[in-house]
């Protein structure tokens, strides 16, 4: 059990977690660490800084920080997931070989296959295809004909930088692992049979692996969409499904965890996205080799549980947690509902023109919202920055003892923090307060 005396790294923080990492600090010693790259010697440097403080162990919690997770603990001593493992989350098309039953998917190779052979290997049209490797949504596509495919394989062909940084990741995750353990493809995409979002939910589960390789269950999360399939938050505990099935969840985390153990996933969080497909059907959305930093409020608010610092105490300890967001929800102790209010903008202008920052301010300042900010109020929106969705602008934190009180009070936000409301925004049918 972790305590005062315990002097914790806390790796690369980012502004909205201040408030966290005071609050650890009334039970822990927490020492904020920045690492930058990858190379032996910015590695050793941090490790320096940590013998020099007193820190046993280090947490990252963006994706940024999951390799550095593994490459500080492993040199200060503690249990740390493989790289083969790791390998296997940080590649879209690896983690879904670990399925089960997985839907239709293939491997796409731009570089050593030509447009016939992809196309011919396409079982599924209209289809996803993800580049395997990069996050926060970019490089996914959805492919509507064999033109459309075309014009997305040419352009990677000549995006030798995304190449290079795909090369140089591909290296970093791969350097300590036995080449006879490497998996026979690494592809830079993957086509994917592509999910009716009308008709599937989308859900983040939280769990963990101890050192000894028992899988344990942390948290449940769901995703609401908008109609357009913008995503509109993020809802602890969820609302579309209840505790009874909750056994079906387990069992399907545990057995694909399982695999991963297998692999030497051990003493680390991990943050599974899954879908329940119409039938009940769980099939897997992508992993993710860290916890999920956004979650923490949404487990912190309605249960009064601290993934940062559980995540700590794992690493410390390698041995399970006390007590879990997932068994409070499941036995059913009181808890509030949170939601993360997603704030995106699709106009190319500055942020203070999308957004009315008189609102955005009144929120922090009044009523005590906490907001990530992850646009700035004079920034401009360019057409690079441009997703399908938009650009996230900001997330919000709130809260409510029902559903339909926290409804009401996300719709209320919505429709005064925007200078112009957005038109391609219709609620789902069940967003509704009664």
């Amino acid at each position: 059990m972790t305590d005062r005396n315990t002097t914790m790294g806390f790796l690369s923080p980012q502004p909205y977690m201040d408030q966290a990492i005071v609050s650890m600090r009334e039970r822990l010693d927490v020492r904020v660490l920045e690492p930058q790259g990858w190379s032996d010697a910015e590695v050793d440097a941090i490790v320096k800084q940590c013998h020099e403080q007193g820190v046993g162990a280090v947490a990252g919690f963006a994706q940024k920080d999951a390799f550095h997770h593994i490459l500080i603990n492993e040199r200060l001593g503690n249990n740390v997931p493989s790289r083969l493992a790791f390998l296997y989350c940080m590649n879209k098309y690896l983690m879904r070989t670990l399925e089960t039953d997985p839907f239709w998917f293939d491997a796409v190779d731009p570089l050593n296959e030509s447009d016939e052979q992809i196309i011919a290997k396409i079982a599924e049209w209209p289809f996803m295809l993800k580049n395997t490797s990069l996050s926060l949504g970019r490089g996914i596509f959805k492919i509507n004909d064999a033109d459309q495919l075309r014009e997305v394989l040419q352009d990677y062909r000549q995006d030798t930088d995304l190449q290079q940084l795909i090369a140089y990741q591909n290296e970093s995750f791969s350097k300590e692992i036995n080449p006879q353990d490497l998996p026979d493809q690494l592809p830079p995409f993957i086509a994917e049979h592509l999910v009716d979002m009308t008709q599937s939910i989308e859900y983040c589960y939280e769990g963990y692996v101890t050192a000894d390789g028992e899988v344990v269950h942390y948290a449940l999360t769901e995703e609401i969409y908008f109609s357009n399939h913008q995503a509109l938050g993020y809802l602890t505990p969820p609302l579309s499904i209840n505790t009874q099935q909750a056994g079906q969840i387990e069992a399907w985390a545990k057995e694909y965890m399982g695999r991963l153990s297998d692999l030497g996933y051990r003493n680390q969080f991990f943050n599974l996205e899954f879908w329940i497909l119409p039938g009940g059907k769980i099939a897997l959305t992508e992993i993710n080799p860290r916890a999920a930093h956004s979650y923490h409020y949404n487990y912190l608010y309605s249960f009064g549980s601290s993934l940062f610092e559980d995540n700590l105490q794992l690493v410390h300890t390698g041995t399970r947690l006390p007590d879990s967001p997932w068994r409070k929800w499941v036995e059913g102790d009181a808890y509030k509902y949170t939601l993360i209010v997603l704030i995106t903008g699709k106009q190319l202008d500055r942020v203070d023109n999308i957004l009315d920052y008189d609102y955005v301010d009144y929120l922090e300042r009044d009523e005590q919202i906490l907001i990530r900010h992850n646009r700035q109020r004079d920034e401009s929106l360019s057409a690079q920055d441009m997703t399908a969705a938009g650009v996230m602008l900001m997330q919000l934190w709130i809260t409510g003892e029902t559903p339909a009180e926290l409804i009401r009070k996300e719709r209320l936000i919505r429709s005064k923090i925007y200078q112009q409301q957005p038109e391609d925004c219709v609620y789902p049918d069940y967003w509704h307060a009664e």
